[in-house]
């Protein structure tokens, strides 16, 4: 953390907590007239429960994530016409921030193998793949019931 350049936490944390925050937000309100079924899904990580050394500004915001959808669910759960929300954690997906992982130096991220030995067991999800069960998880007549879901299957 002390190597971390303030700019980074910034765009971090706006990216991964205060858009989804900002976004839900106005979802809400502006639909908050339509007697439909509304849904929003949040990404989360399996970084927001389970902690590695290197991420903790990335955890911490997926953390919160998971606390505001939480927080949601409880706001939202004596609507007439609720907005169901879920916070998921879509695995380890073949992604830009993957190739960055796998290229940082072991002094600075010690897990790297691990994500080198994911990447050449093939045991990384395509953003294809990942984007076909969220549609999936999304369009599931259980959606909402529970406010984390931790494995894609």
């Amino acid at each position: 953390i002390e190597e971390t350049i303030s700019e980074d936490v910034i765009k971090n944390i706006n990216v991964n907590l205060i858009a989804p925050i900002l976004l839900t937000s106005n979802f809400i309100k502006f639909t908050k007239s339509w007697k439909i079924d509304k849904r929003v899904l949040n990404i989360s990580s399996g970084s927001a429960k389970y902690l590695l050394p290197s991420q903790s500004p990335y955890s911490t915001a997926k953390a919160g994530l998971d606390s505001f959808t939480k927080s949601i669910y409880l706001e939202q759960k004596e609507e007439l016409f609720p907005v169901k929300v879920a916070s998921v954690y879509p695995g380890v997906i073949d992604t830009r921030l993957q190739t960055e992982i796998r290229s940082t130096r072991k002094e600075k991220f010690p897990y790297v193998e691990l994500f080198n030995q994911l990447y050449k067991e093939e045991k990384l999800q395509t953003p294809l793949e990942t984007a076909e069960k969220l549609i999936q998880l999304l369009l599931d007549s259980d959606f909402g019931k529970e406010t984390i879901v931790e494995v894609l299957s």
